[in-house]
């Protein structure tokens, strides 16, 4: 169950798009101290976050892979294996 008092999971787009944002107000030279110092931190945490999306969906489709390499690999050892049918009669 999620907490009520968080906010929503931002998705990882408008993660990249608000930070993009960031970097772009940071660019400028008349950035507020005070300003300064929460857009780094936000961005930081941004950062991790799509680090994290990143390294999440490259393990799911390394995992997938492997499931396909797995049945792929079953397949073709049933296809290797003989059958009832492709054995000589002993009659």
């Amino acid at each position: 169950m999620t907490d009520p008092n968080l906010p929503p999971p931002i998705g990882y787009a408008d993660a990249v798009a608000e930070l993009e944002q960031l970097l772009a107000q940071l660019e400028h030279d008349d950035v507020d101290i005070d300003v300064l110092t929460t857009q780094v931190r936000r961005a930081a945490e941004l950062i991790r976050l799509c680090r994290d999306r990143i390294a999440g969906a490259r393990f799911d489709v390394e995992q997938i892979v492997a499931d396909l390499s797995s049945l792929t690999d079953a397949v073709a050892a049933d296809a290797v294996t003989p059958t009832d049918r492709d054995e000589p009669d002993e009659d």
